[in-house]
């Protein structure tokens, strides 16, 4: 294979791969303990956990635009995970610093304690 066909086809994977996505360890307890659950999320989509959970750490940084959402409700069809509880920069945002482990309970405004989705959406 010549340099030419090696470059265009490496260029069109990478235009065809996905957009960069955030990656969060969400946990059932309190201090990042108990069940784990890795959830990948990508620009512009919603994605469920397997269980309510406490708390959560950055496990891969989203782009710098992307903004990670943890709400109450889960994501369906008609919706992207309402009951939004506080939200975060997926790139070392306020509430999403490398390997740092976040309780819900403590930066929600209105006293929750358990999330159950993630939404991410570009700003």
């Amino acid at each position: 294979m010549h340099f030419s066909q090696v470059f265009t086809l490496a260029a069109s994977l990478m235009a065809a791969s996905p957009a960069l996505a955030a990656s969060v360890l969400v946990y059932t307890g309190r201090d990042c303990t108990g069940d784990v659950q890795d959830i990948h999320i990508i620009d512009n989509t919603c994605a469920n956990a397997a269980h309510r959970f406490q708390s959560y750490k950055e496990n891969g940084w989203g782009s710098k635009d992307q903004r990670l959402s943890f709400n109450a409700n889960l994501c369906t069809s008609d919706s992207y995970g309402e009951g939004s509880i506080y939200d975060t920069w997926a790139y070392n945002g306020d509430y999403f610093h490398s390997k740092t482990c976040y309780n819900i309970a403590n930066h929600a405004p209105n006293g929750q304690t358990t999330a159950v989705s993630i939404r991410s959406y570009l700003f």
